[in-house]
């Protein structure tokens, strides 16, 4: 995910949460939920900068193919929980499913099938 800078503590509980938000709402263990946070240095809304609290963070999501339903579970859970913890509106977090298609990608020491 992308977002203005936080506070370490912040972060780290918020990629907690998202882990565990998203796992449950994808149905996948906790364990194959991958979380990164990388912070914008800034962002804009039109042609003013974003402040901390008006910002909308960007949640991309890179998991194998999955029903629509285990999708948008896995997509809100995780626009929820960056809303609380970056205490911005639900409705001005990005989230994105990308699937992974079988053999387009390699983690774990290998293709992912």
């Amino acid at each position: 995910m992308t977002a203005l800078g936080a506070d370490r503590d912040v972060v780290e509980r918020l990629l907690a949460r998202l882990a565990e938000g998203v796992a449950e709402g994808a149905s996948c263990p906790v364990g194959d939920v991958w979380c990164s946070f990388v912070p914008a240095s800034a962002q804009s809304i039109g042609e003013r900068s974003a402040t901390p609290q008006e910002q909308c963070p960007i949640v991309v999501i890179r998991g194998r193919v999955r029903a629509g339903e285990r999708v948008a579970a896995g997509m809100e859970a995780a626009a929820r929980v960056v809303a609380a913890e970056l205490k911005v509106p639900f409705e001005d977090v990005w989230v994105q499913w990308l699937d992974v298609l079988p053999g387009k990608a390699f983690a774990g020491g290998g293709p992912i099938g």
